[in-house]
């Protein structure tokens, strides 16, 4: 089974531009070993962004977990060599 990218992207309110990490890990086999990372990552993101002064903006966040050929359908890849 292909190695699932987690792809996770923060918005800050009243940021006109969003942070957005992409991790892509052999470890990620399945869907759940995927979800299982996002919880430290969501919070490390989130104490990085209120050291930049965003103190009390609300932070929202859009994880998808998706395997080789999702996130080729996601991004609107026709094609591949992989």
């Amino acid at each position: 089974m292909d190695a699932f990218t987690m792809v996770i992207v923060a918005c800050i309110s009243g940021e006109p531009h969003c942070t957005t990490s992409r991790v892509n890990e052999a470890a990620f086999i399945t869907a759940q070993a995927c979800e299982a990372r996002i919880d430290a990552i969501t919070r490390d993101m989130t104490l990085e962004l209120g050291k930049r002064g965003f103190k009390g903006r609300e932070v929202t966040y859009d994880v998808s977990c998706m395997d080789r050929v999702q996130l080729a359908q996601k991004l609107g890849v026709t094609t591949s060599d992989t």
